[in-house]
């Protein structure tokens, strides 16, 4: 062998042994830290991505909430809803409902429990400039059943002052089936089905008030009010328009107590819309 390659076999071997060793990679706590922090950015910021392609073919939006509190049994509830409706007609509904519970259930915004939530799709078809076809499926979830509402309204204009409309809805309630009971008469413990005809009578003057009427009746199958099964309800709404943007409301109504007795209540509602476009 000769000089210059053992020479150059000595040098490669001395600086094997001369290098430095490499630690494991690792992840700081902070690291990790800040990668779960990130995570509900990341969500955000995908949904809003997601949603910009409708929010470009948007004609309306909104946000509504409404407080609510019934007489005789005592009991507070508040609803948020947000709706938004899209230049072709089609629109989306999402409901999240909450009430107070407890032995303090008649105390406003104390002991407050989920009571579920909804979504609805629905179409707006335009039969003339004055009346409108709008059918609908809503999705109505609780802890204890799901309810699935398929409803078409029909609303007519008949002038700048008055409108009216109509709507009949079909209800078919499905109990969780660990709940279910058959033996139970009057399926109180079963699925439940509940056809509902709803009328509004709409006044809007040329001012900032409006007020509406709105009457429905049930047909059940079930035990609903005064041991029979029907019931019916009423609802006064008065709406004002602060702004472009505001519109507070109240409204009360007239709904049963019970399902065994001919008791009437009156429910008290409370609250405010406002309109992003």
């Amino acid at each position: 062998m000769s000089y210059d390659n053992v020479y150059l076999r000595a040098k490669m071997t001395s600086s094997r042994n001369n290098r430095l060793p490499i630690a494991p990679h690792t992840h700081s706590k902070k690291t990790i830290k800040e990668g779960r922090m990130n995570n509900p950015l990341r969500t955000l910021v995908t949904v809003a991505t997601l949603c910009l392609p409708f929010c470009v073919n948007a004609d309306s939006a909104s946000i509504n909430y409404r407080h609510q509190f019934t007489e005789d049994d005592s009991i507070h509830a508040d609803r948020i809803k947000l709706s938004y409706r899209m230049d072709s007609g089609l629109g989306f509904e999402g409901e999240l409902k909450y009430r107070t519970a407890g032995d303090r259930e008649d105390v406003a915004y104390d002991n407050i429990v989920n009571n579920g939530h909804e979504l609805t799709v629905n179409y707006n078809y335009k039969l003339s400039p004055q009346s409108t076809l709008t059918p609908a499926l809503q999705i109505d979830s609780s802890k204890d059943a799901t309810t699935y509402k398929l409803g078409l309204k029909y609303a007519y204009k008949i002038n700048d002052t008055f409108y009216t409309a109509v709507r009949y809805r079909h209800d078919a309630r499905k109990l969780d089936r660990d709940q279910v009971n058959a033996d139970i008469p009057d399926r109180a413990k079963d699925n439940q089905t509940t056809h509902r005809l709803e009328g509004w009578l709409g006044y809007t003057p040329a001012s900032k008030w409006a007020l509406e009427y709105q009457y429905i009746y049930f047909k059940t199958d079930y035990i609903r009010y005064d041991n029979k099964k029907s019931d019916y309800e009423q609802n006064l709404a008065v709406k004002y328009k602060l702004s472009k943007q505001w519109a507070p409301f109240m409204e009360i109504g007239d709904i049963k107590v019970n399902a065994t007795s001919d008791d009437r209540q009156a429910r008290w509602r409370l609250g405010v819309q406002y309109n992003f476009m």
